[in-house]
């Protein structure tokens, strides 16, 4: 047809124009299926992939350039670093028990690591993995769980409720810790052993299972949450190792990287008078130069142990990035408690100081969940463990139930306020819950305590301790307290308490307590969520 009769019927034009445009879009469509979309490209933004890691008993000194310039690099330059980030019970398993629930033990049941700290968690078939599982996405928990877990089930091999790949190694039986090699890790279902060739220590194991999962899942319709529970760095027994025995065992290819690092000695480190202490500080003698070359030796291995978990996430920002979806991906990186090592005489946890109670936490999130100006590289508000939960809930859209009317209260809150606003509409001077409760301890501790942690003051009721000198024993009744400005003393050398009647001290004291009798039945945030029954809301 010659163009001179087109332009005397139009309406032909107007036909073939429609028809080039439908020609032109199906030509776009196909293009756009057949190559990947980049970082960060989500019609209708859909709810990011989520990725936790969380190591086992590291302090936050370790988190240096040295020891993991990976994390550093690609996650705290990339993310924010919260510098008072607080473990509201410096023991694995209530932590864990706390990140699954976004509640507090006194209401998700968990206090202590044993006898049974998985069966007493309240409401197994309501925790995060259901909710987002819920929400539409795809589950996946790799590494250690809650202690006893195959004792209260009576299967190693059940999978707890709202995960879909299960990879989780167990304690050995008689609640010994996980070993580094001859483990056996527990498949969806099956038991698989691991043995003692370099390619089964255990770090390298879970790292390889994690990037394996992005590499099939991410780049999927449905968003992925995984959870990588590192073992590291926790103490094993590590009999074939006489440098590493009863600490953390390294790669092979990292056992000396940090041969003979002193330790960290703080103002606090063996500290010479602690009359002003609790009893189970008291009665521990000043650590001699044995003592301190034992320290230093098993830090050795505990810094060692933690290159493995820093070469895991290259392996997965890179997987992330290979599958392009590195934008797209909200990274938490963290630990259940920190670790004591000389300060106050002590080398170990559960006792609430802040060497204990303070871990590290970094969150990279993609760039829509940022703040105008971008993430703060630094944030120094006051947050918990108990924040993680409803801020990954807010990430995915999701909320904390398992069906109509069963949804959990949470007492916590959304990290991305802090974040978005640069801290400034968080909670000024945000009071923290302290609390572990247990039957049965190791000698000479802190069993049964109640506390607050704020920004600058901590306030700590002694209600239980162990009074064994060696092995363990019953937590019997106590009546101590200890009470330290942050602000003034850092290192909490001085015990303020009691406060001498009629000074300020008196009276922040008076309020704190008041506070801590506030939060220890609290539940929920007021002005969001409904009365708890207690009349006391969660700060």
């Amino acid at each position: 047809m010659r163009s001179s009769e087109l332009l005397r019927r139009p309406w032909l034009v107007a036909l073939a124009l429609v028809a080039l445009a439908t020609v032109a879009a199906a030509v776009s469509q196909s293009s756009t299926a057949a190559r990947p979309a980049t970082d960060g490209q989500r019609a209708g933004h859909q709810p990011p992939n989520i990725i936790v890691i969380q190591t086992d008993d590291q302090d936050t000194l370790s988190m240096t350039h040295r020891v993991m310039p990976n994390a550093i690099r690609s996650l705290a330059h990339r993310g924010t670093t919260f510098n008072d980030y607080v473990d509201s019970g410096p023991l694995c398993c209530p932590s864990r028990a706390v990140m699954l629930t976004g509640q507090y033990g006194h209401n998700n049941g968990v206090l202590w690591n044993d006898p049974d700290p998985y069966g007493d968690l309240v409401g197994k078939d309501n925790t995060l993995p259901v909710w987002l599982n819920r929400a539409g996405y795809r589950t996946a928990h790799i590494g250690r769980y809650l202690n006893n877990y195959a004792r209260a089930t009576g299967d190693p091999n059940q999978i707890a409720p709202g995960w879909d790949q299960w990879d989780t190694v167990l304690e050995e039986s008689g609640g010994h810790p996980i070993g580094y090699y001859d483990y056996t890790l527990h498949e969806n279902g099956h038991s698989v052993p691991y043995g003692s060739a370099p390619s089964d220590y255990v770090t390298r194991v879970l790292d390889e299972k994690a990037v394996g999962l992005i590499h099939r899942w991410v780049p999927r319709r449905r968003p992925a949450f995984i959870a990588l529970d590192q073992i590291a760095p926790h103490s094993a027994s590590n009999l074939g190792d006489p440098r590493c025995q009863a600490s953390a065992l390294p790669a092979p290819r990292d056992g000396d990287l940090f041969a003979n690092k002193p330790l960290p000695r703080p103002p606090s480190f063996n500290e010479a008078d602690v009359s002003d202490k609790p009893w189970f500080i008291r009665v521990e003698p000043r650590l001699t130069q044995t003592d301190i070359a034992q320290m230093t030796r098993r830090q050795d291995c505990r810094l060692a142990s933690l290159r493995e978990v820093d070469r895991g996430i290259r392996q997965i920002v890179s997987a992330l990035r290979q599958v392009h979806e590195l934008g797209n991906t909200a990274i938490f990186y963290t630990s259940d408690n920190g670790y004591m090592q000389g300060e106050h005489r002590e080398h170990a946890k559960v006792d609430p100081y802040e060497e204990a109670l303070h871990v590290p936490l970094i969150v990279r999130l993609p760039r829509r969940f940022r703040g105008p100006g971008g993430a703060p590289r630094t944030l120094s508000s006051t947050v918990a463990n108990v924040d993680i939960a409803p801020t990954i809930l807010r990430l995915a859209q999701a909320r904390p139930c398992q069906g109509r009317g069963e949804c959990r209260v949470l007492d916590g809150r959304s990290l991305l306020k802090a974040i978005r606003s640069d801290g400034r509409t968080w909670p000024h001077d945000r009071g923290i819950l302290l609390e572990l409760k247990g039957a049965r301890a190791g000698k000479t501790m802190a069993c049964d305590y109640q506390g607050i942690r704020t920004t600058h003051q901590v306030f700590v009721r002694y209600l239980g301790i162990t009074r064994q000198l060696q092995g363990h024993g019953p937590c019997v009744p106590d009546n101590e307290a200890e009470y330290y400005n942050l602000r003034r003393d850092p290192y909490q050398l001085a015990n303020i308490y009691p406060a001498r009647s009629g000074t300020h001290a008196a009276t922040e004291e008076r309020e704190l307590a008041n506070r801590l009798d506030r939060l220890r039945d609290c539940a929920g945030i007021k002005g969001r969520d409904p009365g708890p029954g207690s009349g006391h809301y969660c700060e």
